[in-house]
């Protein structure tokens, strides 16, 4: 029986690297796969919608300084929150709800739609910069490259995703960017962090390329500089 999770918050200096040390603990040594998965679904949970990007730092933590191994472990459970539909999630704002303050509606996404619509469709909480999404990005990409199933599943993700005009999360021109990372990624060198720059290289162009022929308001907010919150820090 997987050890219960305390609520938390983040102190002003987060300990990022204690952090991924939990979650890489429970996804290799847990006895059985659905412990491991309740282990990932429980830490996001705790955590919140408001602290979701605390949890795609530890990802992303992960993702960068991690082992093979703890990599492996962790690219392994996010498989199995895939293929149960148990993928730990945050809400961010629909289209429409990022312009329009009387708008609130929201959409669950994973950790790379999530990622990619902060900075492709900034919210309340301000744009994610270029050089910020392009790190992180990279990161978490490059992370669930480490196993071959989950980066198959993903890109069948980020396809239906991209393929659901009625959804009313994305714009059209976002939901081409999503397209062209997920065929992009799906083609890529088998090298995690070679596939990741693909991808997210990939996303990134397609996004400049909407943003010639979108409407003046949008490149506006596109174009704002990082305004990082603090649960980012």
């Amino acid at each position: 029986m997987a050890q219960p999770i305390p609520d938390l918050t983040l102190r002003d200096q987060p300990d990022w690297a204690g952090a991924a040390e939990v979650l890489i603990e429970g996804c290799a040594h847990l006895p059985s796969r659905e412990d491991r998965v309740r282990w990932m679904e429980r830490l996001c949970l705790s955590l919140g919608d408001a602290l979701y990007p605390a949890f795609l730092q530890v990802l992303c933590r992960i993702g960068e300084h991690g082992n093979p191994q703890a990599q492996a472990a962790v690219a392994d459970t996010l498989v199995l929150a895939l293929q149960s539909g148990r993928l730990p999630s945050g809400r961010h704002a629909a289209w429409g709800a990022q312009w329009d303050a009387s708008v609130r509606a929201t959409r669950t996404m994973g950790p790379i739609e999530y990622l990619c619509a902060w900075f492709a469709q900034p919210d309340g909480r301000g744009t994610l910069g270029a050089v910020a999404f392009d790190q992180a990005a990279r990161a978490l990409v490059g992370l669930v490259s480490h196993s071959e199933a989950a980066r198959r599943l993903y890109c069948a993700k980020l396809h239906s995703v991209a393929d659901d005009p009625l959804d009313g999360a994305w714009t059209r021109s976002s939901r081409h960017a999503l397209q062209a990372m997920a065929l992009s990624w799906s083609q890529a060198d088998p090298e995690p962090y070679r596939a990741a720059t693909q991808a997210v290289e990939a996303f990134m162009a397609a996004c400049r390329h909407g943003e010639q022929s979108a409407p003046a308001a949008t490149v506006g907010a596109l174009a704002q500089g990082w305004i990082p919150p603090a649960s980012w820090r």
